[in-house]
């Protein structure tokens, strides 16, 4: 087995510059604002934000190429990317230099490395584990493409070769046919976020109507969740409704993102059901809180 490491670039410095900046704002914001709502929703964006941040700092700075017998093998740090090619599914290769032209569609990057998702210019749909674009390798296999870009990169493209893996051209086409409903990883999300939507929502209007709400009822609240404003059971209501609505809207806009990035590639779709999942838990937590304190 021969292990090439990934060229060192300056992908990790970008990503914790940008945590950096990302975090200051974030932080800036926490100290400005004095709502328990914007605060609880501030606090899980920094929370995710951080993880997702760190996520791809491990990965892009321990990146290493493993080739045997068999395929080749990616692998990072704490086995956060353990991704295995056979030999016998790849159809060949195509080399590059230079910034990279395409679209991301997840993870991170900018036009001098990337890890994740994206589509490229003349190769399409690839799974990105380029550090460096001093010199870059394309693999094309049944499924999707993978970019590597490993040291001693002449050694591994004679390696490929040995493989009976050439260098070859191909065309990209974009996929028409797209069913995320009959998608199991996305569908299920969507029927938990949107049962929990219409919770959210129906939830305080049937309370209200049931007058099982209090007469007065807190509208604001301070970021100790001290209430700063009361007003009447039917504003408490509406306001309460008003969110769910809103809910309803990411939902609507983040399934329909969700269908388009499908057509390029439909693993990176699933990301973007899950903003509305964590969004709309935080809101249905917030009220769940709200009714049992002040009922």
């Amino acid at each position: 087995m021969q292990v090439y490491k990934s060229v060192k670039g300056s992908g990790v410095y970008y990503i914790l510059g940008m945590s950096i900046l990302g975090d200051l704002l974030l932080g800036v914001l926490l100290f400005l604002i004095d709502s328990y709502e914007v605060l609880s929703i501030l606090k899980v964006a920094i929370i995710v934000f951080n993880i997702y941040q760190l996520y791809y700092i491990l990965i892009c700075s321990s990146l290493k190429y493993f080739v045997d017998d068999d395929g080749i093998q990616i692998l990072s740090v704490l086995k956060l990317k353990n991704i295995k090619i056979p030999f016998t599914s790849i159809q060949g290769y195509q080399k590059a230099q230079g910034h990279i032209r395409g679209m991301k569609l997840s993870g991170c990057g900018k036009n001098h490395f990337a890890i994740g998702r994206a589509i490229v210019e003349k190769i399409g749909s690839t799974y990105m584990f380029i550090t460096s674009t001093k010199n870059i390798i394309y693999l094309k296999t049944d499924d999707i493409n993978y970019g590597l870009s490993p040291e001693n990169f002449h050694e591994f493209e004679k390696n490929l070769n040995d493989k009976n893996v050439n260098c070859i051209s191909w065309e990209y086409k974009v996929n028409k046919n797209v069913n995320l409903y009959k998608d199991k990883k996305f569908f299920i999300p969507f029927i938990i976020v949107t049962v929990a939507v219409l919770i959210l929502t129906l939830n305080p209007i049937i309370l209200y109507f049931c007058n099982k709400l209090p007469a007065m009822m807190p509208l604001n609240f301070s970021s100790h969740f001290v209430a700063i404003k009361f007003g009447t059971s039917k504003q408490f209501a509406f306001k309460q409704m008003v969110y769910g609505v809103l809910n309803m809207a990411v939902l609507f806009c983040m399934y329909n993102a969700g269908y388009l990035c499908a057509r390029y590639d439909k693993k990176s779709a699933y990301k973007f059901i899950y903003v509305p999942l964590i969004l709309t838990f935080v809101f249905l937590i917030m009220q769940i809180r709200i009714l049992l304190t002040f009922r």
